[in-house]
């Protein structure tokens, strides 16, 4: 009896135990075939039919998990990589070449105070356009291309970070990363990369401003962008505007996009993007971009999918130097 009695014992907190923490394996694969045309500013045109890995969405897997502390504190992780499905082979991030895991890899606490993390992760600003961008923030959107002409593309990742976002109140909420360089010598200023965002959603409503600014040698790039979206149940409207400057490079950038439920199992969505480039106030680039998305869920986990995008590229005199298209049809599971 005594015996039985302690094995219940051992099994209850065992239990207890597995109940307050946990590890999950997780992840995303995605495969296309894709119709790609492009165009250079002397009319010469390339073709070509490809299997695409991520053409809706990138190919990853991962680890995350969480362990109650007790009185509301949490430790929490995740470790997550990325891949090419089309190959098989490692599909790391810019700056993260080489990496396990160069999508994501941080550990951190939370609780009634928010939460803090450490390692690399995903910048405060890119939060927010991740969250505002049209054709739910997809490889077939086309902001990513058509945006960052004059100033380079933001980095949406950053290593040797800490995080802090902070709890909800009232539907209001915020974030901040800051990146350490740690590459500072006697000759090269360490670089830093720092980020927030301030948003508002409840409800169908969701508004936010967002800032970045990287510091690389005596090079400083900063990033502004307010967007948001409202949710009508019917459709959906999101939007957003961004302006980017370094020294006398500036970028003014604006997208929308619609989407919508159709039936219980599909969705249409569209986008458009544009962007002016100007060099000491003189206009150097114009880009606009349309995209448009048609999903279907086979099942909870497994989606079918067809898009379609297409881009132009003008300088300041309005004369074309360079037009792109592509047609996709694919399927994304996740696990």
């Amino acid at each position: 009896m005594k015996k039985s009695l302690i094995a219940l014992a051992v099994l209850a907190s065992s239990g207890a135990a597995m109940a307050q923490s946990s590890v999950t394996l997780y992840g995303l694969v995605d495969a296309a075939v894709a119709h790609t045309s492009a165009t250079d500013a002397a009319g010469n045109k390339t073709n070509q039919n490809r299997v695409e890995s991520s053409g809706a969405n990138n190919s990853r897997w991962g680890l995350k998990g969480t362990e109650d502390l007790g009185n509301g504190l949490k430790a929490n992780f995740v470790l997550e990589a990325g891949f090419n499905t089309d190959t098989g082979t490692d599909a790391q991030t810019v700056g993260a070449a080489g990496t396990a895991f160069g999508r994501q890899a941080f550990v951190g606490l939370s609780g009634d105070f928010g939460a803090v993390t450490l390692g690399r992760q995903y910048t405060a600003y890119d939060a927010l356009r991740a969250a505002t961008n049209n054709l739910y923030d997809t490889n077939v959107a086309t902001t990513n291309t058509v945006w960052g002409n004059a100033v380079a593309g933001y980095a949406n990742r950053v290593s040797n970070s800490i995080a802090y976002t902070s709890p909800v109140f009232s539907g209001v909420s915020g974030a901040a990363v800051v990146a350490l360089g740690e590459d500072k010598s006697n000759t090269n200023p360490v670089s830093q990369n720092n980020s927030l965002h301030i948003k508002y959603a409840n409800g169908p409503v969701l508004a936010g401003y967002a800032f970045q600014e990287e510091k690389t040698g005596t090079t400083t790039s900063k990033y502004n962008l307010l967007a948001g979206s409202y949710d009508f149940g019917v459709a959906k409207l999101t939007g957003g505007f961004n302006m980017a400057k370094q020294g006398t490079a500036k970028d003014k950038e604006f997208q929308v996009g619609v989407s919508a439920p159709v039936g219980a199992a599909a969705t249409v969505a569209a986008g458009y993007s544009y962007s002016k480039g100007q060099v000491a106030g003189v206009t150097t680039v114009k880009g606009s971009g349309l995209s448009l998305l048609g999903t279907y869920s086979l099942s909870k986990r497994t989606t079918a999918y067809a898009g379609l995008n297409a881009m132009k590229f003008k300088d300041g005199a309005d004369n074309t130097t360079g037009k792109s298209s592509m047609v996709a049809v694919g399927v994304r599971h996740t696990f």
